[in-house]
């Protein structure tokens, strides 16, 4: 948690309308951001993984600094002053992620102290967004239900070694992760197709902030790949986290990965952003 005296200041309960205000004015940029903020915001834990630079009633920039670290809406001289305090202090997030330009100018500040320990640098993440047409999905795609958490957590694991690429069982033995599937799960936020009991295809709304669901999580089983399987579901989920959910539906995707970029343009999504993940 950051100390008052200067322009770094924790985020308060008192403050929380102006910090998610101030957060709102790019909510499919600062989705993950915005949603934990909104989450944990009455509580005292907002001050210990939310600072603003700047003044209380007016903020130059939101930084979150839980499991992740965050900058959200943030003026050039605020992204010095977080890279300035982060740098003096021990590295405990897991990964940086935000926008391109912001996290580029407070890494800056960080590089020196935090850079050996990167596992590794994706620069170039395009934030897509689904367009108001989408193309008519053909596929059995539908909301996971309680009970259905066996099937489901096998598929998660394996989107998790791929994607991030650490195991998510390490540690505590999953357990953690496995609270993570269930909740989503009951909170009707995981949309799967199942065939013999096997998932082959599942997404999460992983985040919900204003008017933005952003998708996380997508994977197909491997031996379902490159049949349409993909394709045909993206433009369900769509359909469907809009009745569900909220009406602007996003994701985050690696450059170099050109099937999932196919698979998403074919679904009707466009890029409006660009994001950067630095993992530890």
């Amino acid at each position: 948690m950051f100390r008052r005296g200067g322009r770094v200041r924790a985020v308060r309960p008192a403050g929380l309308d102006v910090a998610i205000a101030h957060a709102l004015r790019d909510p499919a940029t600062n989705a993950l951001a915005g949603a934990r903020l909104r989450d944990v915001g009455r509580s005292a834990s907002v001050a210990q993984e939310f600072s603003l630079a700047g003044d209380e009633t007016r903020p130059d920039g939101l930084l979150w600094h839980g499991v992740n670290l965050s900058p959200m809406s943030a003026t050039g001289l605020a992204l010095g002053e977080f890279g300035r305090f982060l740098s003096a202090r021990n590295r405990r997030a897991s990964s940086v992620v935000g926008d391109r330009a912001a996290v580029e100018a407070m890494w800056q500040h960080l590089a020196p102290g935090w850079g050996p320990d990167v596992r590794e640098y994706r620069w170039s993440q395009p934030l897509l967004s689904a367009q108001d047409e989408v193309m008519s999905g053909a596929s059995q795609l539908r909301a996971a239900l309680p009970g259905e958490e066996r099937a489901v957590f096998p598929a998660a694991v394996a989107m998790f070694r791929e994607e991030v690429g650490i195991d998510p069982l390490l540690g505590d033995g999953g357990r953690s992760y496995r609270t993570r599937i269930d909740d989503l799960i009951h909170l009707g936020r995981t949309y799967v197709i199942i065939e013999d009991g096997e998932v082959l295809f599942k997404a999460d709304v992983g985040a919900l902030f204003g008017p933005v669901a952003q998708i996380h999580g997508v994977w197909v089983r491997p031996d379902q790949r490159g049949r349409g399987v993909g394709r045909a579901a993206m433009a369900d989920l769509v359909r469907q986290v809009r009745r569900d959910h909220a009406p602007q539906v996003t994701l985050y995707v690696n450059d170099f990965n050109e099937p999932a970029r196919r698979a998403y343009a074919a679904a009707g999504f466009h890029q409006i952003g660009e994001l950067t993940t630095i993992l530890f």
